[in-house]
């Protein structure tokens, strides 16, 4: 009780300091609001960083297992390790449950619960006046909530079967966002579009996102089904994924947009794993092209997508580094579907216009690397890059670049904050859904710094700049401070 009762105080204090409009008095003049956001962001980095010396001892980290979420995010890393420890060092808020939580761990059940809330203020720039309030009630400032449980069990640790894994997922999230404000193509938060519930953006939203199983055969290959979640897909050790709240923010290092017209976030599916080497990976996959997430999704059957998706780990100069790349090709969905998903933002340029209509098929392929140029993923840095193309149309993202640089552990003593930058770019379709619509191409530019203020809790600091693909909005400034809680 004493640990909830601490950790409500310390997020009702991070809520206090940073959501409070009154005392922000982000203005309405541009000038006036780009003073208040850049002085908020900064008392707010000086006052965590402040803070670091008390939990940056490595003493005091010795004995919690590191949290790296693009290699083992739900267990300990070694068979040894523990739940339990000190209140700094061990992985998990509330500990090992007296010895329950490794119990169940030992035989196959794993229970994994974040909370994340988000800060976002646009300090100069975005989408404003009259158009932008008939479609959005945003404001300057946004926040948001979310929360991740997940459950799984391992078969063969429960005495059960050999090879068989079972995992469940239910997301929520509530709050209002500045993704509408910022008026970009790509999202600036990608904590405020998941899940992606149809018709409940800013508003509360929830459900159960995936129910999969996985059954091995032998070690070089697997089938799997179920409720499928499409997150964790084009994965980049450096860059992130969709699903990560240690990260960038904006979507586009985290994926590439070009995949959302065939490919939605929660949906019914199956497929084979094939793992033919210890570093390469692969999957063929088919499942429905129609966003599932918070709904039934037996009465979401529109549409199929074929995707296959591969994956190879290598050394350069006994530095690691890897690859990853898909093919999507989907049939048979309305396409009208495709500008109503918040995570390639077009609604607003599409208000009181006809949009043409087709079911015809839509293909995409997408790429990313990553190579560490000093030190490995536990502390390192390295490049990423990421790469999608499409058809254009009826696609409307026609392709998509993202670069830059990342990695643990810059600073002496901090081995666990990550830290990122990097710049994107989006050209988008001239053809038939966006034609005569005045919209150009987007490239916007972010930086990122994850403090582990203890390994299970971090607050990401991140600024974004970014030149719209919409028409009337102008450049963009966004500051914000992520904080991730895992219970």
């Amino acid at each position: 009780m004493h640990l909830l009762v601490l950790m409500g105080r310390s997020l009702a204090l991070v809520y206090g300091l940073l959501s409070s409009r009154e005392n922000l008095h982000f203005a309405s003049v541009k000038s006036q609001s780009m003073r208040h956001a850049i002085a908020m962001f900064m008392w707010g980095s000086t006052m965590i960083v402040a803070s670091l010396p008390v939990f940056a001892d490595p003493s005091l980290l010795a004995s919690a297992t590191p949290t790296d979420e693009m290699s083992a995010p739900d267990a300990p890393a070694a068979s040894s390790a523990t739940f339990g420890g000190g209140l700094w060092s061990r992985p998990k808020l509330t500990g090992s449950w007296g010895g329950l939580r490794d119990q169940w761990a030992s035989r196959g059940v794993m229970v994994d619960l974040d909370g994340v809330y988000t800060f976002q203020g646009v300090a100069d720039g975005g989408l404003e006046g009259p158009l932008f309030q008939r479609f959005s009630d945003e404001d300057d400032t946004g926040h948001t909530f979310s929360g991740d449980l997940v459950l799984q069990l391992d078969t063969g640790k429960a005495g059960w079967w050999p090879g068989g894994f079972l995992k469940a997922r239910l997301e929520g999230r509530s709050g209002t966002s500045v993704v509408q404000r910022a008026g970009t193509i790509s999202p600036v938060n990608n904590d405020a579009v998941f899940p992606n519930v149809e018709d409940r953006f800013d508003e509360e939203a929830g459900g159960l996102t995936e129910l999969t199983f996985i059954q091995f055969l032998s070690e070089k290959w697997a089938f799997f089904g179920g409720l499928l979640n499409t997150l964790d897909g084009d994965a980049n050790e450096i860059a992130g994924s969709a699903r990560s709240n240690a990260h960038f923010l904006n979507l586009a290092f985290l994926m590439s947009p070009v995949e959302a017209a065939s490919t939605p976030t929660v949906t019914l599916g199956g497929g084979v794993l094939f793992l033919p080497r210890e570093n390469i990976m692969g999957a063929l996959s088919a499942y429905n092209s129609e966003e599932s997430a918070g709904e039934n999704p037996f009465d979401r059957d529109q549409g199929t997508t074929i995707a296959t998706e591969w994956s190879i780990q290598h050394a350069l100069g006994e530095r690691p580094g890897g690859q990853r790349f898909g093919f999507l090709y989907g049939i048979d969905r309305n396409r009208l579907e495709i500008a109503q998903d918040p995570r390639v933002f077009i609604g607003s340029i599409l208000l009181d216009r006809p949009i043409p209509t087709t079911d015809s098929d839509t293909w995409a392929f997408f790429y990313n690397a990553h190579q560490y140029i000093w030190g490995d993923s536990k502390r390192g840095w390295g490049l990423f890059a990421r790469f999608g193309v499409s058809d254009g149309d009826p696609n409307p993202v026609k392709w998509h670049g993202a670069g830059g640089l990342g990695g643990k552990g810059l600073f002496p003593g901090r081995q666990q904050d990550r830290w990122g930058a990097g710049v994107y770019y989006i050209d988008m379709s001239d053809e038939d859904l966006l034609s005569g619509l005045g919209v150009d191409d987007e490239i916007g530019g972010e930086i990122f710094y994850n403090i582990a203020v203890t390994p299970w809790f971090h607050v990401t600091l991140d600024a974004q700049i970014i030149d719209s693909a919409l028409p009337r909005t102008d450049t963009v400034w966004v500051f914000g401070v992520r904080t991730s809680l895992n219970f």
